[in-house]
């Protein structure tokens, strides 16, 4: 499989499409920007005007979009893939979309002659960067071994999450809800420690080493909440909607999540305030000044040498963009 296309250059997409070619694949790409197209072949890429033809001079499409709506229209719409799929064709779709909409795209493409797997990634911009993303596939276990390959020059591990398309979008949507809600739940509680005279170097000391202790304390605090640094990193936007797709699906199972949705209600605030293409970690600074405090914040204290925080085991957490 050398054939490739890409559809969805953005933030994640550009750098993932150019390891495909520093790889040595043959990549025909399609975006609405047109100057991250023309960066793209500049360096080799190919250019496409529609999805169709996308499919057409390829093996494998890879889709790396917004949203459901979107990649449903790559898919169905007008010059769509599923118009030039053929038998032996693999659509690839790793944006974070709903779950059974994944489902049923495979099914459409299916009955077309083709295969389709959801692959959501983790790791982020840096992570598409240098090739470094966890892939989450979702699809025949055979479908997966196709494009092994292709998968690892854009990531260094590839869980195979279940047998049908959708399946990776589950477990990242599992993952991306807890980590929204340690958001929101470490910001409450820092600041009632701030509004209540404590120092933010006492209470990080003391929840690093004990049961509090989380990804987000750990991690992602400490490059965006007390740097003041809220520059996505992972957009507030996409923290509401993966949030509102893990309800959904919670949903769909009848499995009551009303923590998830007073979390989802937080985010939104922080959209309706003009904040959603910042950093999710924003919502620490509208949550102070409703608590009445300022958004600057001590600085972060060194790591303890001690090995008792989270993690200690060696096993590593993942946070999923």
């Amino acid at each position: 499989m050398k054939k490739l296309g890409f559809i969805g250059l953005g933030m994640m997409g550009k750098p993932m499409a150019r390891n495909l070619l520093k790889a040595g694949y043959e990549v025909t790409v399609l975006d609405l920007n047109a100057a991250v197209v023309d960066e793209l072949v500049s360096e080799s890429a190919v250019r496409a005007e529609n999805p169709s033809q996308v499919m057409d001079r390829c093996e494998a499409a890879i889709t790396m979009l917004p949203g459901s709506a979107d990649v449903e229209l790559v898919v169905l719409g007008e010059h769509g893939l599923l118009s030039s799929i053929q038998a032996g064709h693999l659509v690839i779709d790793m944006s974070t979309i709903d779950p059974m909409v994944s489902n049923r795209l495979a099914l459409q493409i299916g009955a077309a002659g083709g295969q389709m797997i959801d692959a959501p990634v983790s790791g982020g911009e840096t992570g598409a960067i240098n090739g470094t993303l966890t892939i989450m596939v979702g699809g025949p276990l055979a479908a997966l071994d196709r494009c092994r390959e292709v998968l690892s020059a854009m990531g260094g591990k590839l869980v195979h999450a279940g047998n049908e398309a959708g399946m990776g979008g589950k477990v990242k949507l599992v993952n991306n809800m807890i980590t929204g809600i340690s958001m929101i739940a470490t910001s409450e509680a820092f600041l009632t420690g701030l509004k209540a005279g404590l120092s933010m170097e006492t209470m990080v000391d003391v929840v690093r080493a004990s049961s509090g202790g989380t990804w987000v304390l750990e991690n992602h605090f400490p490059n965006t909440v007390l740097k003041n640094q809220h520059e996505p990193g992972f957009m507030l936007d996409l923290m509401y909607k993966d949030i509102g797709l893990a309800v959904s699906l919670a949903n769909d199972v009848a499995v009551p999540v009303p923590v998830g949705a007073l979390v989802r209600q937080v985010y939104q605030s922080g959209r309706a305030a003009g904040l959603g293409r910042k950093d999710f970690s924003v919502v620490w600074k509208q949550m102070a000044q409703t608590a009445g405090l300022g958004a600057e914040n001590a600085d972060w204290p060194e790591r303890p040498k001690t090995n008792c925080v989270r993690g200690a085991t060696g096993s590593e957490e993942l946070f999923l963009f």
